[in-house]
């Protein structure tokens, strides 16, 4: 099997050497299909350019404008900056709290520590301080009371004698004296002389704007939560519009700028219609709202802006 596979190996080189001996003669008896052109070269010397990239004239000027990609990265890297330099600034700002509150920590620690020693210093006099002597101190002798005598219990039980009444004196009946006539003052309405007003007036209600702007693009968007106010469910949209209108008419500055947004559910087989206004960016807003309307017998919760 060996001198088998020699042997095959030697024919296959054989083989390839007789192949690279006959391939130039074909390819050159072959006539060649295209006229050979003749180039000539440049003659020697310096080499000038001919674009126009070298000048800079009216004619060749050029400039680079970036594509629409670009901008949207390069605004999209300034938010990005915007961004980490309100969370560094929020970090510093959380450190140097941290730092005065462990200040504070160390201080009340101290005086803490320096309070129980000062009572531990008191406990450790008190123990130490000598007892005053006792003396001996005689009772004061009560004076003698004169002993009181009692008649006779038979004497107390008897009847004691009805003494008749005398005649009643006379009695001289003064004169009727004149009853003089009192004018009182024209009745007019009372009018209120309290410092506290019988309602106190609400300071003017701001709603907080929308922190920043959001630009972006891409697939992968920032969300912002927005908050509104639940104003209740109702059996029909008449009565929701109905109860809308009242409440903006009454409450203008509060709800006068706000979307109203109708969401259904199905609740017992019935189809209830809840009534939600917004936008609010701060939740702290719609605490605000609702705690104004609930003074005024409204039913109103914080919920989520749909």
């Amino acid at each position: 099997m060996t001198v088998l596979a020699w042997g095959i190996a030697a024919l296959s080189f054989v083989a390839l050497a007789a192949s690279a001996v006959q391939m130039p003669g074909k390819f050159a008896a072959q006539t060649p299909h295209f006229a050979q052109a003749i180039i000539p070269l440049p003659a020697p010397g310096p080499v000038t350019t001919t674009a126009s990239i070298g000048g800079q004239t009216a004619q060749n000027a050029f400039q680079i404008y970036g594509g629409a990609g670009e901008n949207t990265e390069s605004q999209q890297e300034l938010q990005n900056t915007k961004e980490l330099r309100a969370v560094r600034d929020e970090i510093v700002s959380l450190r140097r709290s941290m730092l005065r509150l462990t200040e504070q920590n160390r201080r009340l620690s101290s005086k803490l520590k320096a309070l129980d020693e000062a009572a531990n210093q008191a406990q450790i006099e008190t123990k130490t301080a000598p007892k005053p002597a006792i003396t001996a101190v005689k009772p004061k002798q009560k004076p003698a009371t004169p002993i009181e005598t009692l008649p006779a219990p038979e004497i107390s039980a008897a009847k004691p004698q009805l003494q008749t009444p005398g005649p009643l004196p006379e009695m001289k009946l003064s004169e009727l004296a004149e009853i003089t006539e009192t004018t009182l003052p024209d009745a007019s309405e009372p009018e209120t002389v309290a410092s506290i007003p019988a309602k106190a007036e609400m300071p003017e209600f701001h709603k907080t704007p929308a922190a920043g702007k959001l630009s972006q693009s891409g697939r992968r968007k920032i969300v912002r939560t927005s908050f509104a106010v639940n104003l209740g469910s109702f059996d029909n949209t008449n009565a929701l519009n109905s109860q809308w209108q009242k409440l903006k008419d009454n409450n203008p500055l509060l709800l006068g700028d706000l979307k109203k947004r109708i969401s259904t559910a199905e609740v017992d087989g019935t189809t209830q219609f809840t009534l939600t206004a917004g936008p609010f960016f701060n939740a702290a807003d719609t605490a605000v709202v609702c705690a104004r309307l609930v003074r005024e017998k409204v039913n109103c919760s914080p919920t989520i802006f749909q």
